[in-house]
């Protein structure tokens, strides 16, 4: 531990709410004196060329019964003064020429398994990941695909698939202060050890969430239309991709700018973290009275403003209560559970005004 400060330690109190928070691009250059701040020596696989270190913090949330963990992604210099990112991923270029290692996934992984072993007063199925900007990428890369880690994902202006430029994606070098842009064809392979692949397919969260197959946490999210780092269009093509696959998710934007777009306080004031749990069902809300079309409507949002308590599921039933936060709502719910898995038909829940609960059970 390289410092205490008392006053923002995360509180004794036990099964508490993670809540991992991936730092920006330029965040983390001179780590938060906040909370306890650790250092690691990295070795095993997990040292990266000269980068043998890694620092984060734990720290009392300003949510009640949550402790903040606070990586720090920005790995040393370059000889120019730049600072060296390696976007939440790893980085091409260096030990491994022209391929990515997941280097800073990997090393996730490790403080992931180090925290749950190590913190006493943390609960382990209601973990969540959340990150602005470069952080929200991160949340992306790296949380979708961690779904009995994490409960939910909070990416506050994430990349679906490309970057600022429709059929390109940008892949970190360590040779280069900035990452570099690639035609999706072109794009660098992953290593052997991670997978092989391409890097463009790794960035295609679209085709990821596709997958039935394949499990996802809860995603909410927000960006603005104007966004000078991702493409719109991904964000209207994500809805529909979620909507089609039955996923989980709440979605707000509005004609902003990548400052204006950072809007998550619209998610997490009706699904703040803790409302998900790892293993535990969730009702799927769709058709929301209150949805917007993000195709049409230069503001508005999809599945605000509702949220829901009490969850009980076994094999025989399901059930719950929702509300609506912001007023009168309909809304069509279906059990979203690994417990429950009967086929039922969905059911229109009539909320008659704001935080009026309604109950609503399968079997």
């Amino acid at each position: 531990m390289l410092s205490e400060d008392a006053a923002t330690v995360p509180t004794a109190v036990t099964n508490q709410v993670v809540s991992i928070e991936l730092h920006g691009s330029g965040g983390g250059v001179t780590p938060s004196p906040q909370g306890r701040l650790w250092e690691a020596a990295l070795a095993g696989g997990l040292e990266y060329d000269q980068k043998t270190t890694f620092k984060w913090s734990e720290v009392k949330s300003v949510r009640a019964g949550v402790t903040a963990i606070r990586p720090y992604d920005t790995q040393g210099n370059y000889p120019s003064g730049a600072r060296r990112e390696s976007y939440w991923m790893g980085w091409t270029d260096g030990p491994d020429v022209g391929k990515m290692r997941l280097y800073t996934e990997r090393t996730l992984d490790a403080l992931m398994d180090h925290i749950a072993a190590h913190q006493a007063n943390i609960g382990l199925t209601k973990w969540v990941l959340s990150g602005g900007s470069m952080g929200a990428w991160g949340t992306m890369t790296y949380g979708i695909r961690r779904p009995t880690r994490f409960a939910a994902l909070y990416p506050d202006r994430p990349r679906w698939r490309y970057n600022n430029t429709v059929g390109n994606v940008s892949i970190v070098s360590w040779n280069s202060s900035t990452a570099p842009s690639y035609p999706v064809a072109s794009a660098p392979l992953k290593v052997d050890d991670d997978g092989g692949g391409s890097m463009a397919a790794h960035l295609d969260h679209i085709a990821y969430v596709s997958d039935t197959s394949k499990q996802i946490p809860w995603i909410g999210w927000c960006v603005g239309r104007n966004d000078g780092y991702t493409p719109f269009s991904d964000h209207i093509a994500a809805v529909a991709a979620l909507r089609a696959a039955k996923r989980g998710f709440a979605f707000v934007w509005n004609d902003g700018n990548h400052s204006v777009g950072s809007i998550p306080s619209q998610i997490t004031s009706s699904y703040p973290p803790g409302t998900f749990e790892v293993g535990k069902g969730y009702p799927l809300f769709t058709n929301h009275s209150g949805d917007q079309d993000p195709a049409v409507d230069l503001s508005g949002g999809i599945n605000l403003g509702l949220t829901f308590r009490n969850v009980v599921e076994s094999a025989a039933g399901w059930s719950c209560e929702v509300t609506s936060l912001l007023g009168a709502r309909t809304v069509t719910v279906e059990p979203k559970s690994a417990v429950f898995v009967k086929a039922v038909s969905p059911q229109v829940v009539n909320i008659p005004a704001a935080n009026t609960w309604v109950a609503v059970a399968f079997s």
